[in-house]
């Protein structure tokens, strides 16, 4: 299955259209989705393409209702492959009716073929039975993928939310494995890895017990863009997961980058990025971790007592007493990040030095109506709450400027996933620099 480059930079396309049409390898046309541009190739070797263009993000085809209409039966997807496989061991009528049925929407992670869940398109359709065979599947993952790189058959069922606060995916279901034709359900799930590039960054985690949002993209782009001056200082992740943000802070050069994550399969998914992306450069330390590395497999209510820590070693062995030069702090959470406030206010009080790093940017992820995006409202509340615990409860003198809100995706009808960045800084250090 050929890829495809998601452009986020429309100064860019041109360039990479022109260097596609030079190797004939530019497929008409060019497409816009959820406000990034996609310039689909004719090639399976990502290596090539990650070559010519180290700083785009690389996916495979996607298909949808729309690409649907003009498409030739017999090109390289889900849709042509199945017509070709059945198109002589059932009538033409039946056929029509059953790709009526067939599931368009998939995204490919190697090793595994993920089948966006769909009450229409499915494979669970009374339809379908009988004719599903592990020939069927393992013909569809040898012609859907490359250098035998798909081996697993997944459907993507909605997440349980209830009691789920690890957010793990526990309805994404095998159908089909290479390994365990007739009986899917002996795959190993604990051994069983995804990958992919994003942004010139390799992210890598396991889809039973963690998820991955491709819809982050772009904000993982805009980080990449927005704060080179992480360069050099140091930064906490109160979420970390997998590492969605935290790999992008590391590939920055920041200092030193302290995570906090409940799901252990996250943190191991997180250490296994690193791996893939050569630990950037780092150092190994004694104890087997990149230089400046910090995961903690807690809930980062700790955050607090592990910088204490961390700090009073630093200057043990380095006979000082510094502080850390906190330049941003993550808050990734859903549907609200407001645990993390007084968090992160308590770690900027006990160890940011405001003299050396005088503004500290909070990375703010919430889920906000369209009308409280548009009126201002969650933008008032946020900054409003912060204050409160700052001035109020904990008697700091800072103050809180929201210099950005980026809409990321919606997360349902008339409801966003937004990200508000939100300076902050110490009025009493701001005193002493003009005095």
């Amino acid at each position: 299955m050929p890829f495809e480059i998601v452009v986020e930079d429309n100064s860019r396309i041109k360039s990479i259209k022109t260097q596609l049409e030079k190797s004939n390898n530019f497929v008409k046309p060019i497409r816009k989705e959820s406000g990034s541009t996609i310039i689909r190739t004719n090639l399976n070797d990502i290596d090539q393409l990650t070559q010519w263009f180290p700083d785009e993000t690389i996916t495979k085809y996607e298909l949808d209702d729309t690409t649907e209409k003009g498409i030739n039966r017999f090109s390289h997807d889900i849709l042509g492959f199945t017509t070709m496989y059945f198109q002589e061991k059932i009538p033409r009528e039946k056929l029509d009716e059953l790709l009526e049925h067939l599931p368009l929407k998939y995204s490919i992670y190697p090793p595994v073929l993920l089948l966006n869940n769909s009450s229409k398109r499915s494979f669970d359709n009374e339809m379908w039975s009988g004719l599903l065979t592990p020939e069927y599947y393992h013909e569809l993952l040898k012609f859907l993928g490359s250098n035998d790189n798909l081996k697993v058959v997944a459907i993507n069922r909605p997440i349980l939310e209830q009691d789920n606060l690890l957010r793990k995916p526990y309805n994404l279901e095998i159908i089909y494995s290479m390994d365990f034709p007739e009986d899917p359900a002996a795959l190993s799930r604990d051994d069983l890895w995804c990958q992919v590039k994003q942004n010139g960054i390799w992210q890598v985690w396991n889809p039973i017990y963690t998820m991955f949002s491709r819809g982050n993209i772009k904000e993982k782009k805009r980080i990449l863009e927005t704060f080179p001056d992480v360069e050099g200082n140091d930064v906490v992740d109160l979420y970390c997961g997998i590492g969605y943000f935290s790999l992008s802070y590391l590939s920055m050069g920041c200092r030193n980058l302290f995570g906090f994550e409940l799901n252990p399969w996250s943190i191991e998914a997180f250490k296994r990025g690193l791996k893939c992306n050569k630990n950037f450069g780092r150092s190994i330390t004694r104890t087997g971790e990149p230089n400046g590395v910090h995961i903690y497999n807690e809930n980062n209510e700790m955050s607090d007592q592990r910088l204490t820590e961390f700090c009073a070693k630093q200057n043990i062995d380095n006979n000082s007493n510094e502080k850390l030069r906190i330049r941003h702090i993550n808050m990734g959470l859903l549907p609200s990040s407001e645990q993390g406030y007084p968090v992160s206010i308590e770690l900027l009080s006990h160890h940011h030095n405001w003299e050396e790093c005088p503004t500290v940017t909070l990375h703010v992820h919430e889920n906000a109506s369209i009308e409280e995006i548009n009126e201002n409202i969650i933008q008032d509340r946020v900054v409003s709450k912060l204050s409160h615990i700052s001035q109020i409860e904990k008697k700091l003198n800072y103050t809180f400027e929201l210099i950005h809100l980026e809409k990321i995706k919606t997360f349902a009808p008339d409801v966003w996933h937004i990200c508000l960045d939100i300076d902050v800084i110490n009025a009493n250090t701001n005193q002493n620099n003009i005095l």
